[in-house]
């Protein structure tokens, strides 16, 4: 059964639509794993194709704790009334038609939903128009392939009539209620950036590359420092070679952690040059697994703990150099230099945590400024560029010296700010420019 707090869930899941391939999964499998994170553990699939469908299913499973499938057969091809009726006898259903994409937090606002509510988009994106060309547009917009409902507004429909009709003249009538995608929340806090929610139906092959293209740039962070923006591109065509294959975020992971250690070894016995090249590799990595995780919805445990786990792998760097600096002599106060960099770090994380409970979102994109320092402060990736200058100039020693005040710089900046923000007298005082 699913949570207390979750209706029941149907998947109507008619093949080949169902099937679309995009990023490397179905429209349909992507359903289940998004339904997963919201708690959902069992759905019924209700589908005029099940045995293709229960086998595709068994193939493109890879978590251990997945949703469990109860397979419903029906005849004929656009699903009635008495499809649903037949199944429903008390209770809340949440009807979702697997033949569309449809962003996890449109599924999760209508999981929530108290009253029978149709999923409507009165606006589409331009850029999603070509998706939707052959639909045709109803007064109150496109219906994107959703639907939460009770037993007794199923009790008064005609077991006869098409689903979806019955459901746009209800709406269309003030009958029930219309979620309208074009007025929902766009700012995603962990993404840092505004990104529209979107729902499309299965797109035609020619309109594939559009599709996935929407699906990448829905897993792409904002407010980057500036050598992110130069890995963002290579993160996503490697991330698009990988996502057909049998490779998973957690191996990416796995082997960036030992790229990231072999970065320590070298730093610690000298081979500086190594190193640097290694770390930039790791800078690229670091994207990758996060990326493809967001696009094929596979965001696992471990997937979280990686922020920790990139924690201690970056910190032993530093600390390696400063090992190796020290006993060289190149750098008589580089323990000193390792325990400024470690502090301005645990106050810059305390300034970002007191930043983001103050105005619901991230310290790097609070404001125009705070975006222009996320693109230049300190950080993994821009120490590494301070680092390999320094190398190009033949200073390392005094390289690390910079990198580690270009981190107290940063730190000071974002406690300003912190402050500044924790006086504003309510969060909605805060610009959100």
């Amino acid at each position: 059964m699913p949570e207390p707090s979750l209706p029941s869930l149907l998947i109507v899941a008619d093949s080949p639509e169902a099937l679309t391939d995009l990023c490397g999964i179905s429209l349909l499998e992507r359903t289940r794993r998004i339904v997963r994170q919201l708690g959902f553990r069992e759905a019924t699939i209700l589908s005029n194709s099940i045995n293709s469908i229960s086998e595709h299913l068994a193939r493109q499973s890879w978590h251990g704790g997945d949703v469990s499938p109860e397979f419903r057969e029906r005849k004929g091809s656009p699903v009635i009334v008495g499809d649903v009726q037949n199944w429903l006898s008390t209770g809340r259903i949440l009807v979702v038609f697997a033949d569309y994409y449809c962003d996890g937090r449109l599924l999760q606002a209508m999981a929530e939903a108290t009253t029978n509510t149709v999923l409507m988009d009165s606006n589409p994106p331009r850029n999603c128009a070509p998706l939707w060309k052959d639909l045709e547009r109803r007064a109150s917009g496109w219906f994107c392939g959703m639907a939460l409902l009770d037993q007794e507004w199923l009790s008064k429909q005609d077991p006869r009539a098409l689903l979806i009709d019955a459901l746009l003249l209800d709406a269309e009538a003030g009958r029930i209620a219309s979620l309208d995608i074009s007025r929902q929340q766009t700012y995603v806090p962990d993404l840092r950036k505004k990104l529209r929610p979107v729902c499309f139906p299965a797109p035609t092959p020619q309109c594939r590359r559009l599709a996935e293209h929407l699906l990448q740039d829905a897993a792409q962070s904002g407010t980057l420092d500036i050598p992110a923006l130069i890995h963002a591109p290579i993160e996503t065509w490697i991330a698009s070679q990988i996502w057909k294959t049998s490779i998973r975020p957690n191996q990416i992971t796995f082997a960036t952690m030992l790229v990231g250690l072999s970065v320590t070894l070298l730093y610690a016995t000298g081979r500086l040059w190594s190193g640097t090249v290694f770390a930039l590799i790791v800078g690229i990595l670091d994207g990758v697994d996060g990326k493809l995780a967001r696009i094929k919805v596979e965001t696992t445990v471990l997937g979280k703990l990686e922020h920790g786990l990139d924690y201690v792998v970056e910190f032993s760097w530093w600390t390696a150099l400063a090992h190796y600096f020290y006993a060289k002599d190149q750098s008589p106060n580089a323990y000193l230099m390792l325990l400024l960099l470690f502090g301005s770090d645990l106050v810059d994380r305390l300034a970002k945590r007191s930043a983001r409970k103050r105005s619901g979102r991230s310290l790097d994109d609070v404001a125009s400024f705070d975006r222009v320092v996320r693109g230049v402060g300190g950080r993994r990736n821009i120490y590494i560029w301070i680092f390999t200058l320094g190398l190009v100039l033949g200073v390392p020693a005094n390289a690390f010296v910079a990198l580690c005040w270009w981190g107290a710089a940063t730190a000071a900046v974002h406690l300003i700010r912190a402050l500044q923000i924790g006086r504003a007298s309510s969060p909605t005082t805060v610009r959100l420019d």
